[in-house]
C-alpha cells in the first residue's frame, strides 16, 4: 500500500515520527513538505528517512490553516506519478490547503484527513466551503479526539472516522525515577507560552505550593512565546523568580530528559471565546516519562490525561495548587498516578497509533464512498454524541463564530481575547462567590 502524505509541518523531524511509525508497519509513504515553512525544530536541509521527502513551494507559509500551494497542478500529479492507492493531507477539512488541493486529485483516489478541531464552529465563506467540499470528496478522517471526531459527525461528515490520539517515540521517552523522597520537586509547563496555556496560572501554583505551604518546589518553562515576560514578571512580583527556569525550545531528547527530572506536569489551559485545548502532547509525553498530570478541566484535557490525571474545574487557581500539593504530599497517591499514567501511556506509542492507521488506511480502501449523514442538524448532533460524545465547549459556548485560527493573531485579535478572557474569569469567580479576588488577579497580570 502506496500512500501520499501531505504535511505542512514536516520539516521538522519529530513531526516524522509517525510517517517513521507507518514506514515500520509496512506502508509505503510518499511525503511532502513546504520548502520553507518557519517553526521551531524546523529542518533547513532534511535529514534522511527512510522514506522520499519531495519540497514544495507554498503561499503563506507558518500560516498553518491558511497557506496555500504555489503550483496545486505539480503536487497533485505526484499522486499520479508515485502510483499511490491513497492520498493522506495532514489538513483540517475548512484549511485553504484542503480546498485548494481536493478538487485538483484524481476523483477515483480515495483520500483520507486529519483533524484536531474539536470545537463546532461556524466558519464564513470561503472556509465554509472548504469544510462541506471536504466532507463530500474525504472517504475518512483520523481526528486526535473524540470531540473532534464529534465536531465531523455533527456537521455532517458520514464516512469513517478513527480517533487516534498523537502519539510518542518509545524509544526516547522513558520513565525516569521520580521520587518524593529525595531532592526538590519539579513542576513543568510545556510547549507554546502563550495566555491560553495558563502560563500564569502555574507560576501562581509554584508561588503557592512554595511560600505558602512552605513545600521545596521549583517550575520549569520549557517553550517560546509571548506570555513568557508577563510570567517571569508575575514571578517576581510573587517573589518566587529564583524558583522558575525557563528553556527555550528543547529537542525531542532533551526534552524528554526534562520529563525524566519532572514530579509533575501542568496542563492548565484556557478556553478562549473560539479555542480550547485539542489535545496536549505533554501529557502524553509526560504521562509515558513517569511524571503525573495535574490541571484543568478544559477541552480535550479530560479525554487524553484520563483517570491517572488530577483535574479540576477551570480557572480555578486555588485547587490547581491544592491538586498539586496533594500528588507532592502524598508518595502513595503520586506512585498511585505514576503507575496508571504509564499505563495508559503504553497504548499510545507511534508504533501503535500507525498500526491503527494503516488500518484505517485499508478500510478505506475497502469502504468505498462516504455514506450521507441525515440532512436534519438536530438528528446529526444526536448520532454525534451517541457515537463519540459532545464536542468541547469556549467560555459556554457550544458553537462559536470564528476565523480560522491563526498562529500569528494581529493585535487587535489579542486585545479582543484578552477581553474576553477577562470577562470570563470574572464570571468564573463571581459564580464562586470570589468577587473579592477579581481585582488582584488582573492587576498582578498587568492588565488593569
Amino acid at each position: 500500500m502506496r500512500v501520499l502524505r501531505i504535511y505542512h509541518a514536516g520539516r521538522n523531524p519529530a513531526h516524522r515520527a509517525r510517517d517513521r511509525a507507518l514506514l515500520a508497519a509496512g506502508v509505503d509513504v510518499v511525503y511532502v513538505v513546504p520548502r520553507i515553512w518557519p517553526e521551531a525544530g524546523g529542518e533547513g536541509a532534511l535529514s534522511a528517512e527512510g522514506f522520499p521527502i519531495i519540497e514544495v513551494d507554498v503561499r503563506s507559509p507558518g500560516d498553518v490553516n491558511r497557506h496555500s500551494y504555489a503550483d496545486v497542478g505539480a503536487v497533485s500529479r505526484l499522486a499520479v506519478d508515485h502510483q499511490v492507492d491513497l492520498v493522506d493531507l495532514f489538513e483540517e477539512p475548512f484549511s485553504r490547503a484542503a480546498g485548494q488541493l481536493l478538487p485538483r486529485l484524481p476523483p477515483e483516489l480515495p483520500v483520507v484527513m486529519y483533524s484536531a478541531q474539536n470545537l463546532d464552529k461556524r466558519w464564513p465563506p470561503p472556509y465554509r466551503n472548504y469544510e462541506r467540499r471536504s466532507f463530500q470528496r474525504v472517504y475518512g478522517f483520523y481526528p486526535c479526539s473524540r470531540q473532534a471526531a464529534a465536531v465531523l459527525r455533527r456537521k455532517g461528515f458520514g464516512g469513517l472516522v478513527e480517533p487516534l490520539p498523537l502519539g510518542y517515540e518509545d524509544e526516547l521517552y522513558s520513565c525516569g525515577e521520580q521520587s518524593l523522597a529525595k531532592g526538590r520537586l519539579r513542576l513543568a509547563l510545556v510547549g507554546r507560552m502563550v495566555r491560553e496555556k495558563g502560563v500564569c496560572d502555574a507560576v501562581r501554583v509554584l508561588a503557592d505550593l512554595y511560600l505558602g505551604k512552605g513545600m521545596d518546589a521549583e517550575l520549569v518553562l520549557a517553550g517560546s512565546g509571548p506570555e513568557l515576560t508577563a510570567a517571569m514578571a508575575l514571578a517576581k512580583e510573587l517573589g518566587v523568580s529564583d524558583r522558575v527556569e525557563h528553556r527555550p525550545w528543547l529537542a525531542t531528547p532533551q526534552l524528554a530528559q526534562l520529563y525524566r527530572e519532572t514530579h509533575v506536569v501542568l496542563a492548565p489551559s484556557r478556553s478562549t471565546a473560539t479555542w480550547a485545548e485539542q489535545f496536549g502532547r505533554m501529557i502524553v509525553e509526560g504521562q509515558a516519562s513517569g511524571c503525573v498530570i495535574v490541571g484543568y478541566d478544559s477541552g480535550a484535557i479530560p479525554e487524553v490525561g484520563g483517570d491517572p490525571a488530577l483535574l479540576v474545574r477551570e480557572r480555578d487557581v486555588d485547587s490547581l495548587a491544592q491538586a498539586a500539593a496533594l500528588v507532592l504530599s502524598d508518595p502513595e497517591e503520586f506512585q498511585a498516578r505514576r503507575r496508571s499514567g504509564l499505563a495508559l501511556a503504553a497504548e499510545r506509542t507511534w508504533t501503535r497509533v500507525a498500526r491503527k492507521q494503516a488500518k484505517l488506511y485499508r478500510m478505506v480502501l475497502e469502504a468505498g464512498s462516504t455514506p450521507l449523514l441525515p440532512g436534519s442538524p438536530r438528528a446529526r448532533r444526536r448520532l454525534a454524541e451517541a457515537e463519540f460524545g459532545r464536542p468541547a465547549e469556549a467560555l459556554g459556548q457550544s458553537r462559536p463564530f470564528a476565523l480560522p485560527y491563526l498562529r500569528r493573531p494581529s493585535a487587535t485579535s489579542r486585545v479582543l481575547g484578552r477581553t474576553m478572557d477577562m470577562v470570563a474569569e470574572v464570571r468564573t469567580k463571581i459564580g464562586r462567590g470570589d468577587v473579592h479576588s477579581v481585582r488582584d488577579d488582573r492587576l498582578v497580570d498587568g492588565e488593569q
